[in-house]
């Protein structure tokens, strides 16, 4: 079983395992359908993590969109890990986790 954080980052991949660090989607063997729309959705997150907390609140309606969006594909990554995995997911936005299963 794995044990992994999905957590939008500026200059890493956004998934973390929590014993090892850092992991590449491509080290997971996940279909290429899923890495896109993970790719896409953490690219378009990288834009929130250097505002400060006013323009944080001003984009409110972006970042619960975002957090929406990463919550599902958190959902759609504990379905696609072999042998299964327990995922935690952050909020870059909010600064803190948001779901765990």
């Amino acid at each position: 079983m794995k044990y992994l954080i999905i957590m939008p980052d500026y200059t890493g991949s956004g998934i973390r395992d929590e014993f090892e660090g850092e992991i590449s989607l491509n080290d997971l063997d996940l279909p290429i359908d899923f890495i896109n729309e993970f790719t896409s959705w953490h690219n378009e997150y990288r834009e929130i993590i250097p505002l400060d907390n006013e323009e944080r609140k001003k984009r409110c309606a972006q970042i619960e969109k975002l957090d929406t969006q990463g919550i599902e594909i958190t959902k759609k990554l504990i379905k696609l890990i072999p042998k299964g995995a327990k995922i935690k997911y952050f909020s870059e936005g909010k600064l803190r986790y948001l779901f765990a299963n």
